[in-house]
């Protein structure tokens, strides 16, 4: 499905797919170069990063990569059109440990869990992962709660790694993968 805002984003009507805190962009930039028939929109809240990913994109040609720099929450709630996202990827989401660091973690509240679904079209996916596995958990219930579905755990089609998982995932990568029905 495409939309007005991803027509003029992109230019074309391809299928649309979300990294929410790509970092440095090592996944998404990945995706984007050896997917060209998808748009790839990243949302990272640090802006040198997102400006980082942009200039590396545009240098490797990769007219199917945009990223915006803000809070992920406010700009799946407001901004993402309803049913128009193919696939939502959230790879190791700075976990906030602290009790008192809790209301900045990501799935607080369910203000992105009921973004995200709002946003999918019917048979979208959303692809977890992290070092965490209370994290994971966590995430998924979000999801679950605002009635997405479970799978068994995937690996995206064309999953580079990334340095963050290479570096502190020495004991395993915790996945959870959900599909809006």
């Amino acid at each position: 499905m495409s939309s007005r805002l991803w027509l003029r984003l992109f230019g074309n009507p391809q299928p649309v797919e979300i990294e929410i805190g790509p970092g440095r962009g090592d996944v998404l930039l990945a995706f984007a170069a050896a997917r060209p028939d998808t748009n790839f929109f990243g949302i990272e809240r640090v802006a040198p990063l997102a400006a980082g990913i942009e200039a590396i994109a545009a240098a490797r040609g990769l007219a199917n990569l945009r990223v915006v720099a803000g809070d992920a929450r406010c700009i799946v709630a407001h901004l993402i059109p309803d049913a128009s996202v193919q696939a939502y990827h959230v790879y190791f989401p700075d976990p906030w440990p602290k009790t008192r660091h809790r209301a900045r973690r990501l799935f607080h509240g369910d203000t992105l869990a009921r973004g995200i679904v709002r946003t999918l079209v019917r048979g979208g996916m959303v692809h977890l992962a992290s070092d965490l596995p209370s994290l994971v958990s966590a995430m998924r219930a979000a999801l679950e709660a605002q009635g997405l579905q479970p799978l068994p755990p995937a690996v995206p089609l064309g999953w580079p790694g990334s340095k963050y998982e290479q570096r502190y995932a020495r004991d395993g990568t915790y996945r959870a993968t959900l599909r809006r029905d």
